[in-house]
């Protein structure tokens, strides 16, 4: 049977290319099994996103926390007690549709985890109205736990037994949700969906000249003999930076100085970008701006010519374009990580959270993620230990990443028997 209707949550284009990897990647793997399949993306951009991608059979509806959480959880509600009945009353547009689909993707890249209250909330009205629905909920590869807060804990207790299918995204999360919920044969550990992504998966055209003019003069550089280091900061790391008094574009700024001299060249980039907007949410232009403004201050103008910055938006194709040319990657977006492991480009990480150290795990690589809050010293230490090692750790990707995207295709084949059962 073809032409199911595919509801998808936690993925968007615009915003956070790494849930724009995630939603790409998906909409392009059920296409090679169902070519017919229609996708009602409920996006937090709707309006953005309608423009960026124009497909017939890629509906985005509002995603929006206060739509899900009130337009949808509360007609949904209300329908409830129909559905016993086999009564289908009228609904908005966007909660008739979930009640048509097939069944519910969520694609959230990391849920219901400790110490994100308000992402919480969301966790929960995202499947709930689902749920409510009849619709079946399966949880695509993602980060959850730990479950150590009493509020946490009872939501992820009373929800996620209630999902069709989870698949967990690395050891550190099946542990957590074994440990907490033991459902043994609804739970499968999965990669990543966006280690399956292909460059013509991305299906919106952004800025496509300037990625692909930054790619050749990356290819110039190397030409000449100089090593090429992108490295993909975090407005959400630079935001809690600011609060616990820390300077994070100076540990950035410490790593160019460790090579001040020696032939390097560095590009900083974003893995999430809203151009034209001030809000630090999904953006990581508000980042680079800050860390761009720190190194103009502290470096002579010969020096600051010498970095190449992207402040406007790129999709997930030209992010990957132009990773994938550097010769390493420093990243503190989780899906820039995955993006320069996918390419097999020697990646460290300076960010925070199980989320990044479970999946470097798969590649043997975890002891290249240090957290964001540890001392300069000790972030350029690893740094100078990464940059010593970047062949060996180019190699050692090179002998993991098949068993990985082996490990991620697994969701789209239960994907896959879903349909045709």
């Amino acid at each position: 049977m073809t032409g199911k209707q595919h509801a998808i949550m936690g993925g968007s284009v615009w915003g956070n290319r790494g849930a724009e990897a995630m939603l790409m990647t998906v909409i392009a793997e059920i296409r090679k099994f169902d070519p017919e399949a229609i996708f009602n993306v409920y996006s937090i951009y709707p309006e953005k996103d309608r423009v960026l991608v124009q497909d017939d059979n890629i509906r985005f509806l509002s995603g929006k926390a206060l739509t899900v959480a009130i337009t949808h959880f509360l007609w949904a509600l209300l329908a409830a007690p129909f559905r016993s009945l086999r009564i289908k009353i009228p609904l908005p547009k966007s909660v008739a549709t979930l009640r048509e689909s097939d069944y519910l993707l969520d694609i959230g890249g990391i849920t219901f985890s400790d110490g994100r209250a308000l992402q919480l909330l969301y966790n929960v009205f995202t499947i709930w109205p689902a749920m409510l629905l009849g619709v079946p909920v399966i949880k695509l590869s993602q980060a959850m736990g730990p479950f150590k807060t009493s509020l946490n804990r009872k939501l992820a207790k009373h929800f996620l037994p209630r999902c069709k299918r989870i698949f967990t995204r690395g050891s550190m999360t099946h542990e957590f949700v074994q440990a907490l919920l033991g459902l043994d044969g609804k739970i499968e550990q999965a990669a990543d969906i966006a280690f399956l992504f292909e460059l013509d998966y991305s299906l919106s055209q952004e800025n496509e000249e300037k990625a692909a003019h930054l790619r050749s003069k990356i290819l110039e550089w190397k030409n000449t003999g100089e090593k090429v280091i992108s490295i993909v900061p975090s407005s959400l790391v630079l935001k809690r930076s600011l609060k616990q008094g820390t300077d994070y574009p100076g540990k950035l700024l410490n790593l160019y100085l460790n090579t001040m001299g020696k032939p390097f060249r560095y590009v900083f980039l974003p893995n999430g970008t809203r151009e034209g907007s001030e809000e630090t949410m999904n953006n990581d232009i508000i980042a680079i701006d800050a860390v761009r403004e720190k190194f103009r201050q502290e470096l002579s103008e010969h020096e600051f010519e010498k970095i190449e910055w992207v402040d406007y938006d790129i999709n997930t194709r030209g992010v990957r374009e132009i990773i994938g040319a550097t010769d390493g990657l420093v990243a503190s977006r989780f899906h820039a990580m995955v993006a320069g492991l996918s390419l097999c480009v020697p990646t460290m990480v300076i960010g925070w959270s199980h989320k990044y150290r479970e999946t470097l795990a798969d590649f043997g690589m975890q002891n290249y993620a240090i957290d964001y809050k540890n001392t300069d010293l000790k972030i350029v230490k690893a740094y100078q230990v990464f940059l010593d090692n970047m062949d060996s750790i180019k190699a050692q990707l090179a002998t993991r990443i098949d068993g990985v995207k082996a490990s991620s295709i697994k969701q789209f084949e239960y994907l896959r028997q879903m349909s045709i059962g």
